[in-house]
């Protein structure tokens, strides 16, 4: 198989668990879980099993909206720096100075992930729900062996932030907890590279945690690619595909075109992307043996959006804000269950 086919096919599989509802509800399931823990947790999404036999594991948390091909670049030049033998992509379903993330849903950017990782031996995805990188190590560390040497991936502007005391009542503290669960590889952000981080890592009140710190030298090709670039693409009416496809990997692809995250609507109750994130809510609490038997997330869409009856009823029911407590109880999702899968509207 060529390379074109392998990407077409990635990509093919990424579009199909985007529109597969057992499987998001699976995964809104898993975010609304995390979500309403009070204790800091992560939860191993997908190749969970093959962490404990880990001994040097990276992390790259993210919010990959959407996975681009330089969060790649990145991954693969810190698992030969490293020397990694398992490579871990983490969410935070609140990440620190992104608690308000604009498109996509997080359950999309989840499938998109799940989509990346499938097939990948050393890689797994992990749901958290914690933005702070003390956090993460801490909670990262109970999926892994105890010897488990940890490493985490991060950009320059999160190294500034890791080091920034307003995020922390105890800044020191909270360091000397972090890099005794981890070690850091810094990458270059914005034009900022080992200059910069030698000058921060300097500073009289980091020199104690400099050994701790790593710089990561990443592929110059990739310094000026951006998840926002991506989205500015993906907006367009007519996206400019080669360039969107030199920007993002398959699933990222199939996240920025099938779903619709990032066109340019309006935030109106009949956007496209709207119906589908309330759908993506009210998946949480589907019951399993219902979540098989939907037709679908695209079919659902075009349904609830169809100017007859049925669109009227689902736009409705997914505007009542019982819909997502007593979803296990509601005639027209069980309704809809009963649908053949390749009706698209009625």
């Amino acid at each position: 198989m060529n390379e074109d086919m392998a990407q077409t096919r990635r990509y093919h599989a990424a579009v199909a668990l985007l529109d597969d509802c057992a499987r998001l509800a699976r995964l809104a399931r898993a975010a609304a879980d995390v979500e309403a823990s009070d204790e800091p947790c992560a939860v191993a999404l997908a190749g969970g099993r093959r962490l404990r036999a880990a001994m040097r594991v990276g992390v790259f948390a993210g919010s990959f909206n959407p996975l681009t091909r330089a969060h790649v670049a990145l991954a693969n030049a810190a698992r030969r720096a490293a020397g990694l033998d398992a490579l871990i992509w983490t969410c935070a379903a609140a990440s620190v100075d992104k608690e308000q993330v604009e498109r996509a849903a997080l359950v999309d950017r989840l499938a998109q992930m799940s989509a990346f990782v499938a097939g990948r031996r050393r890689e797994a995805l992990a749901l958290l729900n914690r933005g702070l990188y003390v956090d993460e190590a801490r909670t990262i560390r109970a999926l892994l062996a105890p010897s488990a040497e940890l490493t985490l991936i991060v950009g320059y502007d999160k190294i500034v932030q890791i080091f920034d005391p307003k995020y922390y009542a105890d800044r020191d503290a909270a360091l000397r907890a972090l890099f005794s669960l981890a070690r850091l590889l810094v990458a270059p952000r914005e034009g900022e590279g080992a200059e910069a981080l030698a000058t921060l890592l300097a500073q009289p009140e980091n020199r104690p945690f400099a050994r701790h710190v790593r710089y990561l030298d990443v592929p110059a090709g990739y310094a000026h690619d951006s998840s926002t670039e991506a989205r500015a693409l993906a907006a367009e009416t007519s996206p400019d595909i080669a360039a969107l496809t030199r920007l993002v990997p398959p699933s990222g692809l199939a996240l920025a075109l099938h779903t619709g995250a990032y066109r340019h609507t309006a935030p109106a109750d009949d956007a496209p992307y709207t119906v589908r994130a309330r759908w993506l809510d009210a998946l949480a609490t589907v019951p399993p043996t219902t979540a098989r038997n939907l037709p679908p997330l695209s079919t659902l869409v075009e349904q609830t959006l169809a100017a007859n009856d049925r669109g009227n009823r689902l736009r409705a029911w997914l505007a009542d804000p019982h819909t997502t407590r007593q979803i296990a109880d509601s005639k027209a999702v069980n309704a809809l269950a009963m649908l053949p899968r390749d009706q698209a509207s009625c």
